[in-house]
């Protein structure tokens, strides 16, 4: 700022303080009505924005992973200057909704040398997976559950009861593949 554009600002200041002082001191009525509005512009001037929802969408590029998007109110933001149709704000990619899918996998009992079967071992192929912390997977002595939020979801039962506290959960990112073994009660 130049010495003389502050001078003018420092001016203008200097008359608005006086303008008030000669408020406050004719008219104390006016200038606490004043004063009170100005606190309730600033109030909502300043307040944080208000959330009104929030957008979860995958990303798959540069790293993939999970994008937040909240959608906020602020006041500090003006409104758009011109009026536009709700068509108009949201562009729709894809009208088609598909929930999770079920993945490819391979069940099997394995035997000892006398056909006594010792262990349950469970194959998932699952190409849109890079790694195992995208899996969710719970295992009882029933049943498995395994789900890839929105991607995969797998739910089976156990030929054979099995000691979960044994369960063990590989994930070969190569292969991207999912191998859970158990050992049978």
């Amino acid at each position: 700022m130049s010495s003389t554009g502050g001078r003018h600002v420092l001016q203008q200041v200097s008359q608005f303080w006086s303008m008030l002082d000669d408020l406050s001191e004719n008219d104390p009525v006016a200038y606490s009505r004043f004063i009170e509005e100005q606190m309730k512009r600033g109030a909502e001037f300043n307040a944080p924005p208000e959330l009104h929802s929030c957008v979860r969408t995958q990303i798959l590029e540069p790293k993939p992973g999970w994008l937040y998007i909240n959608i906020c109110s602020w006041k500090r933001v003006p409104k758009p200057s011109s009026q536009k149709t709700k068509n108009d704000l949201i562009q729709v990619i894809s009208s088609t909704f598909q929930g999770p899918q079920e993945p490819e996998y391979l069940l099997e009992v394995k035997t000892d040398a006398a056909g006594v079967p010792r262990s349950v071992k469970l194959t998932v192929d699952l190409p849109k997976v890079r790694s195992m912390s995208e899996c969710q997977l719970r295992i009882s002595k029933e049943d498995v559950v395994l789900q890839v939020e929105d991607v995969y979801y797998l739910l089976l039962e156990f030929p054979k009861t099995v000691n979960e506290d044994t369960a063990s959960a590989v994930f070969y990112k190569k292969k991207r593949r999912l191998t859970l073994t158990a050992d049978v009660l």
